[in-house]
């Protein structure tokens, strides 16, 4: 082993200079990457670090924008050894833009993968592997990698920008007041028939059916799919927001489903207000983040979160309608549209949204919409993405923890699910959907049992006043420990941060965004500066709602 190398490699990577005396080469196959298209790749993960004449061949696109990171994958570290031991290896171990990371081929390798994942939280990914290594085992690897980092980005991007989920938080709090408390409603469907709908292109083929059975099940759906069915004269009789980007409202703008109850969170994008007129209820599902936790915390709403059974992989509108027809007592539910599949290479049934071209997606290189071919519930070929393949996972692993509820896929298309079978939605309906159930009446009757807390305008302007204050000073502390020079006033600027009101609120896991950056407290102070920028809209709107309950 050169020491420089050995030097570097614990300079760049103490773990593996650490381990790297315990190491025995092993010589690898001397290959490189076939042809692979890296337009738009800002991280590329390779799986084999070989005698590291791939960096050579990839040097070019790497250094083309100081940005993109090539990250090697080995789980053999002979491999790392026998690199050690060359003499051009220097360049590739000091080169700022390339990292090495060594994870276990055993149980432990999950949770080195998540690792990772969080390590480089980048949204545009591509995984490749050396030729001798792209076996079974790693389009495994791979899978599971770009699940991982989903995750990781959408957490990270949240957090990084998390003033603009506040924002919508803020304004959405003048809502709270005068909606109905989703959470009051636990069980009051007992046995009813429901059917959670998607906007996949089978949802079509159903559409004739809920027409004919519209008074005999509950029909409920997010998103796209009020657009899908509404277009189609089939009001649903809930229907739930919970994304908080402008592509939300443009999906509301499309929905003619004007009067129907609107779950939703508090993150969601305010403009889809606009778009209908309720009656609106407010749910606890757990996926709003710190913020929503305080103001349920501080409203005495302590009732079971929606949807604690799904796994952290994915929480869906769809996922979250599945979770909520459960909670009410449901009993069959019904899937119908959920193809989680370019079924006939449409991704939308029509009345949604203008469709992708196709060939457009196959340049996708977001890690959650890399493509995957599986197979339908026919065994034909049909492709779907990373996320689609994790939200099945989810609705499977959500069916299988409540085997006392009768879960039953009706898409005819798609992937279908694990512990979710099929059956024809015909079929089906004629067997449990048998009476008619005057459903409307009966959902606005339930609705109307369960308000919100008394006052519950009062406390949220109060809370929110309280929570404005505490930035405020969190403001002039980070001031003090961006700009001040004084290492007193700076120490004492620091345990008096930690010490407010809205600091394990707004930012619990500064440590983490921010780091040991030298800049880390001017980062920190202009981000609490744009979270002071979204109150503008705020608590006073709440107060206003109280007043002037029909007003806007």
């Amino acid at each position: 082993m050169y020491s420089e190398h050995a030097g570097l490699l614990m300079e760049r990577f103490p773990r593996l200079g650490l381990l790297a005396g315990t190491w025995e080469a092993l010589e690898p196959v001397y290959e490189v990457l076939g042809e692979v298209a890296l337009q738009g790749v800002e991280l590329l993960y390779v799986y084999g670090i070989g005698d590291g004449r791939v960096y050579e061949q990839l040097s070019a696109w790497l250094h083309e924008e100081k940005k993109r990171q090539l990250v090697f994958l080995e789980d053999e570290p002979g491999y790392l050894a026998f690199l050690l031991e060359q003499e051009g290896t220097k360049k590739l171990l000091s080169d700022e833009q390339v990292f090495i990371e060594l994870f276990s081929s055993g149980r432990l390798r999950a949770k080195e993968l998540t690792a990772i994942a969080e390590k480089f939280p980048i949204r545009k990914v591509e995984v490749l592997a050396l030729p001798s290594r792209s076996t079974r085992r790693f389009r495994s690897l791979r899978l599971t990698l770009l699940r991982k980092t989903t995750l990781a980005h959408g957490i990270h991007l949240d957090r990084l920008h998390g003033y603009q989920p506040f924002q919508n938080f803020v304004q959405n709090l003048k809502h709270l007041p005068r909606s109905f408390y989703a959470n009051g409603m636990k069980g009051t469907f007992p046995k009813v028939p429901a059917i959670v709908c998607g906007a996949g292109p089978s949802l079509q083929a159903a559409i004739p059916l809920l027409r004919k059975y519209q008074d005999q099940l509950l029909i409920m759906g997010g998103g796209s799919t009020l657009a899908a069915l509404s277009s189609q004269g089939i009001i649903p009789h809930f229907g739930m927001a919970i994304d908080p980007n402008i592509e939300e409202y443009l999906r509301f703008q499309n929905s003619f489903a004007f009067e129907t109850p609107l779950l939703y969170s508090t993150r969601v994008f305010p403009q889809i207000f606009q778009t209908c007129n309720g009656p609106f209820g407010y749910m606890r599902t757990g996926i709003g983040g710190m913020m929503e936790l305080w103001i349920e915390e501080v409203l005495g709403l302590k009732e079971r979160l929606l949807g604690d059974h799904l796994t952290g992989e994915t929480m869906s509108v769809t996922a979250i309608c599945l979770a909520w027809a459960q909670f009410l007592g449901a009993d069959p539910i019904f899937l119908s549209g959920v193809d989680l599949a370019y079924t006939d290479q449409k991704r939308y049934s029509p009345g949604v949204a203008e469709e992708v071209p196709f060939a457009q997606l196959q340049t996708e290189k977001g890690a959650s919409d890399h493509l995957y071919k599986r197979k339908d519930r026919l065994g034909r070929p049909v492709y779907t993405a990373v996320r689609w393949v994790m939200e099945s996972n989810c609705l499977s692993h959500f069916a299988k923890k409540h085997p006392k509820t009768t879960f039953i896929n009706t898409s005819e298309g798609g992937i279908g699910f694990k512990h979710i079978p099929y059956q024809p939605l015909e079929e089906v309906l004629a067997r449990y959907c048998t009476q008619k159930l005057d459903l409307e009446q009966r959902v606005h009757e339930k609705i109307f049992a369960s308000p919100m807390p008394a006052h519950a305008a009062e406390t949220i302007h109060s809370k929110m006043e309280e929570l404005k204050q505490s930035l405020d000073r969190i403001i002039g502390h980070l001031e003090i420990l961006a700009k001040d020079t004084s290492e007193g006033r700076r120490a004492l600027a620091e345990l008096d941060l930690l010490e407010e009101m809205a600091y394990p609120y707004l930012f619990y896991d500064a440590q983490k965004l921010f780091g040991d950056k030298e800049e880390k407290w001017e980062l920190f102070y202009n981000q609490a500066r744009r979270y002071r920028l979204m109150f503008e809209k705020g608590p006073a709107f709440a107060a206003k709602a109280a007043n002037n309950p029909k007003e806007e």
